[in-house]
């Protein structure tokens, strides 16, 4: 996509490397997102999803599902800062400077 807005054509043999240079991988982008908005959300109590930013659902005692596990928000929250328990994640996200060195996506 960034080839046609550029109008690099592939006889040009411009690379990805320096074609795509110091631009932030969109998985990256993604996890900024969802840490700012899971931050914007718990600083709130007003809001209704201020409750629901850490909230799982209670694991059933019927049989499991084939395949991979069904992820939660807030076990992609906690992969994604590297905490190991939600009272962890919950701190970081009261305090404002830190998050913010968290939630940030390195451009480098």
């Amino acid at each position: 996509m960034l080839r046609m807005v550029l109008g690099v054509t592939w006889k040009d043999k411009v690379s990805n490397e320096v074609l795509y240079g110091r631009l932030p991988r969109l998985s990256d982008k993604i996890k900024s997102k969802r840490l700012k908005l899971a931050e914007h959300c718990d600083r709130h109590p007003e809001i209704l999803a201020n409750d629901l930013v850490l909230w799982e659902p209670e694991v059933g005692s019927g049989e499991t599902k084939r395949g991979r596990p069904e992820q939660s928000y807030p076990s992609m929250l906690l992969r994604d800062v590297g905490t190991i328990t939600k009272e962890e994640l919950r701190t970081l996200m009261r305090d404002r400077d830190v998050w913010r060195e968290v939630s940030t996506v390195d451009r480098t």
